[in-house]
């Protein structure tokens, strides 16, 4: 998908408005994403010609109710604007219970939301006061939201009637998706994206419907029916990539006409990173968590995810300072917690790093990652009863992350149940089917059943996995850093590919482009013998590139002379 820098304008636009309309409806997430989108955007994309919030033509994008979206809808009496106010400023408070009270049985679309918003994180509220001892004997892990049937009587009956806004069916979704009605929650969740597209929260919410790489297909078919041009729906396919842990490349198509125009974007260097992170290219990650670092040095979100990138790497030192930094940022988040768990697990210090999970867990309930990693703790100290518990909550938080079922596998193995160990190492395959380290643990279970069939079927598949991804990922770690306008990155990836390439007699396009480019950074960099070398590789390639690279030799025969 090509975007032009008239599109992005209109995206900007797009954007601001949602930091307001998102916000007058208390959905913080999905305003401070849009806000993390903007803060990155180009200079030159930013109109510094007229004073910008008292200029009529910016009213759109500073006005509440001159938004495209709320200009849209019935205008509140104001008797009704003084509710909203009034609930608003109490649901900031979080006092939730209040926020009923004061809006009464209002159906006017933005209170009407906002009460029932209220109600279900009241309910949300009062579920956590009964599940806060962690794997405890005193811990209620069955309890349910108290609010979430009478909030989905009220609004399936607004439904059926067709009464229900963008807000609202999005509020809608998520009680279905409560109530595992994923397929009817996918539907309405998609009526809510039609009806306002900003609303990241209801994206997201959808992509964590999405479970394996043909319903991947399928929304990517129906998106790019209904929602042609959007960047919205690229956005939310870079998520879906790294959620379903798809191929780089397919990640480059969704992403690299963004870079462009959003060098500095908190939530677009965090997805980078995360990406690389989990295809195991740690030196790029951490390239991009650092940049992330420079540019944000207090944002906690992914800070957990680069403590694992850190402690994989024994950086000791340097996780250290990190805990230290989110401590003095916000100790009472889960992140931070997790952050110093992580740091106290490269120490040895388990139980002091189970602590901190724990901590992490009673902060947030649903924290994929920290029952992960809790579990991975427990594999250590050999507790394999209480690993199998943390892996399975992770699972019934997201059955797509492969760590989970990997973990039950290693559990099972541990206690040598191999039949078992397979069956969970096998789902691990299942959504990571490129990553030869399943496959090689697969094939030692098969081993020791027995199963030399097997054992040769999934070493064979390692084999694959490893050749596979070793060139495919160097030529599109070679390409990110290319498109973000970072070409002395990308070059020493394109240098191995020509190395390991150039032997061949066939010369492939994707070479011919390879080459064309190291010769146009060596020429750039007055290396002209090396030029030659790049240039004389595409010169037996097919049109564009010959005629390329005799463009680039007669401009080095210039220069010698």
């Amino acid at each position: 998908m090509v975007i032009t820098s008239e599109a992005i304008r209109s995206f900007k636009v797009q954007l601001q408005q949602a930091v307001i309309i998102c916000s007058e409806r208390c959905l913080f997430n999905s305003a401070k994403w849009a806000c993390e989108i903007l803060d990155g955007i180009k200079d030159e994309l930013l109109d510094t010609k007229i004073p910008f919030t008292n200029n009529d033509v910016h009213l759109k994008v500073v006005s509440t109710y001159h938004t495209d979206y709320e200009s849209s809808l019935p205008p509140l009496s104001e008797y009704e604007y003084n509710k909203y106010q009034f609930a608003k400023t109490l649901f900031q408070m979080r006092q939730f219970d209040r926020v009923r009270d004061v809006l009464g049985d209002s159906k006017s679309s933005k209170l009407y939301f906002l009460r029932l918003y209220a109600r279900y994180l009241s309910g949300e509220k009062h579920k956590e006061e009964l599940t806060q001892d962690i794997l405890n004997s005193k811990e209620d892990n069955t309890a349910e939201n108290p609010e979430l049937n009478s909030i989905y009587e009220e609004l399936s009956e607004d439904y059926e009637k067709d009464n229900l806004d963008a807000f609202t069916l999005y509020l809608y979704g998520i009680v279905l998706k409560r109530r595992k009605s994923s397929l009817k929650a996918a539907t309405v969740l998609l009526k809510s994206i039609q009806a306002y597209e900003f609303n990241w929260s209801a994206w997201m919410e959808l992509a964590s419907l999405i479970e394996n790489r043909k319903m991947f297909i399928d929304i990517q078919n129906l998106l790019n029916r209904n929602f042609r041009g959007s960047i919205m729906k690229n956005l939310f396919f870079t998520k879906l990539c790294i959620d379903l842990y798809q191929p780089i490349e397919l990640f480059r198509t969704f992403m690299s006409p963004l870079h462009r125009y959003f060098p500095n974007s908190a939530y677009i260097l965090s997805q980078c990173a995360i990406l690389f992170y989990d295809n195991m290219e740690y030196n790029e990650s951490l390239y991009f968590f650092e940049e992330l670092r420079r540019l944000h040095p207090s944002r906690l979100e992914d800070m957990d995810i680069y403590s694992n990138l850190l402690h994989l790497r024994m950086a000791k030192d340097k996780l250290c300072i990190l805990a230290l930094e989110c401590d003095r940022i916000d100790k009472y988040t889960p992140e931070a917690c997790c952050v110093k768990a992580n740091y106290y697990n490269l120490k040895g210090e388990i139980p002091e790093s189970i602590e901190y999970f724990k901590r992490a867990l009673k902060l947030n309930r649903s924290y994929l990652l920290a029952w992960i990693l809790l579990g991975h703790d427990y594999i250590e100290l050999k507790d394999t009863s209480v690993a199998i518990e943390c892996y399975r909550r992770a699972i019934s938080i997201d059955n797509r992350d492969y760590r989970a079922w990997y973990g039950l596998g290693q559990a099972f193995e541990v206690r040598k149940l191999p039949n078992e160990a397979v069956y969970y190492y096998q789902k691990a395959t299942d959504f990571r089917p490129t990553d030869a380290r399943m496959w090689k643990v697969l094939a030692t279970c098969y081993g020791a059943l027995g199963r030399g069939n097997d054992v040769e079927y999934c070493n064979r598949k390692a084999i694959i996995c490893e050749d596979e991804v070793d060139s495919t990922a160097t030529i599109q770690l070679g390409r990110i850093f290319q498109e973000m306008g970072k070409i002395h990155v990308a070059i020493p990836y394109y240098h191995k590919i020509w190395e390991q390439s150039n032997k061949l007699s066939n010369i492939t396009d994707e070479l011919a482009e390879i080459s064309i480019c190291l010769a146009k950074f060596a020429v750039n960099e007055s290396n002209f013998s090396e030029a030659k070398k790049y240039a004389n590789t595409a010169l037996n390639s097919r049109y564009p590139y010959h005629e390329e690279a005799r463009q680039i030799l007669d401009r080095i025969s210039e220069n010698l002379h």
